[in-house]
């Protein structure tokens, strides 16, 4: 009986093994039929791309008036702020003038209304940075899909494995002979094909 399931196990193992190696010969034929993208068939190199997302992002028509849509918006915020701490400036001034001449209640009253209003303030200032950062992502966030959506295009029409964003000096050496600067193609796509 063990001599039969030693034969069985062997004989299982056998075509284990010719099924993988029949599968990996499958895939050898079928990877020498498809060429990767970002491979060079005469190098054998993978090739990649590299922009300035900032000298892009910048670049699009749409950016000047969403920056200057936010400064204005940021401008009315900063105005409101400065008016409101204007206004708490000279009520704080007029308590401390008066302080000595009030009666308790009253003296506690008008700390009290100086606390609430210095309290809405910070709010306010809070609540205006975030809705300037509201205003910035929804405002930014069409033209950062627009190159998203370009970046693939570009992507795959030139063959890179991959592309790069070297701003920030976040890639200090790049060999431009498996790179390419694909900065101005960018540009000209986002540009409706017209150059800058």
């Amino acid at each position: 009986m063990r001599k039969i399931l030693t034969r069985l196990f062997c004989f299982f193992m056998k075509i284990k093994f010719l099924s993988l190696c029949l599968s990996l010969f499958a895939t050898v034929v079928w990877a020498q039929e498809v060429e990767p993208l970002g491979v060079s068939e005469s190098a054998g190199v993978m090739t990649f791309g590299y922009f300035s997302y900032e000298e892009v992002f910048q670049s699009i028509p749409e950016y000047k008036t969403v920056k200057a849509n936010l400064e204005n918006l940021s401008n009315q915020f900063k105005a409101e702020a400065d008016r409101s701490e204007a206004e708490f400036n000279k009520k704080y001034e007029a308590f401390l003038d008066e302080q000595r001449d009030l009666a308790p209640s009253i003296l506690k009253k008008r700390q009290a209304e100086l606390q609430d209003m210095m309290e809405r303030n910070i709010a306010f200032k809070e609540e205006s940075q975030r809705l300037l950062a509201e205003a910035e992502n929804e405002g930014y966030a069409p033209l950062k899909a627009k190159i998203a959506t370009v970046l693939n295009k570009i992507g795959k029409e030139q063959g890179l494995a991959f592309i790069l964003n070297t701003d920030n000096n976040t890639v200090p050496y790049i060999d431009s002979t498996v790179g390419v600067d694909i900065t101005m193609l960018i540009k000209r796509e986002l540009l409706g094909g017209r150059n800058r």
